[in-house]
């Protein structure tokens, strides 16, 4: 086994020809010298790496002894359902491919004579190993979301470009009478607000979606789920839930 640091990325590189998985770290490391590989020559050894190594990505051959590439995958999606797999394989077919995205696969990639192939591989890994960083990082952010939202004093609902409410926390569930989340979500803007104030608040709207930045508070006439009328001054923010544009109304009563 060998072992590289690229940035924090660590690629588990699987193939059963000992001088083929010594050129792929070669051909890799001139094109990114702080790449890291570990090397295993069958699935059983690229299983206990995984145990003891924090990997970020894999790359494997599918023709193997014993267990084969998409064997690999169906393992490793057992327990890594998240974790970038690249099949690059000298033995392609449209069964294989299909077979392969069937299980899971990130990239398939084919190998091919020429150097130009481990440039597009190098970028594979970076690609994929940042997407699925990008999008543990939204989830993080979103956590730390709820965590400061839910529990938020003042009712905090989330509409999508819809105006659809896609969130409420429970502040919001009790100013609005609702016996549970579900009240909310799903209703139209239109629904929490009394009739005059309406095109006033989707015109608020659409220039907070239009122009990515909060809104003065406005006193507006909110409308309950059991219809009752309460006067609250609302304050309106741009942001983004599960990844899409929402915005985001604050009730101060």
């Amino acid at each position: 086994m060998s072992s590289f640091t690229f940035e924090g990325i660590t690629v588990l590189h699987v193939d059963d020809e000992p001088g083929f998985t010594e050129l792929v770290t070669d051909f890799l490391k001139r094109e990114d010298s702080t790449l890291a590989i570990c090397n295993a020559t069958s699935v059983d050894e690229a299983l206990s790496i995984l145990q003891e190594t924090e990997i970020d990505c894999i790359v494997s051959d599918y023709d193997m002894p014993g267990k084969d590439g998409l064997d690999f995958l169906e393992l490793v999606r057992d327990e890594y359902p998240k974790l970038p797999f690249i099949l690059f394989t000298g033995r392609g077919s449209e069964q294989i491919a299909s077979e392969a995205i069937s299980a899971g696969v990130t990239e398939y990639l084919q190998k091919e004579g020429g150097s130009e192939q481990y440039k597009i591989l190098a970028n594979r890994i970076r690609n994929s190993v940042q997407s699925v960083r990008a999008e543990e990082a939204v989830k993080r952010t979103e956590e730390r979301y709820h965590n400061l939202v839910d529990t938020a004093p003042i009712p905090i609902v989330l509409f999508n470009q819809e105006r659809r409410a896609v969130y409420s926390n429970e502040a919001a569930v009790a100013f609005l009478d609702a016996d549970s989340h579900a009240e909310i979500e799903g209703k139209r803007m239109v629904d929490f607000l009394h009739p005059d104030d309406r095109d006033v608040a989707l015109e608020r709207f659409e220039r907070l979606m239009a122009e990515d930045q909060s809104l003065p508070e406005l006193e507006f006439r909110i409308k309950t789920i059991d219809g009752e009328i309460k006067p609250a001054t609302v304050a309106t923010a741009h942001g983004y839930y599960h990844g899409e544009e929402v915005g985001q109304v604050m009730v101060y009563k």
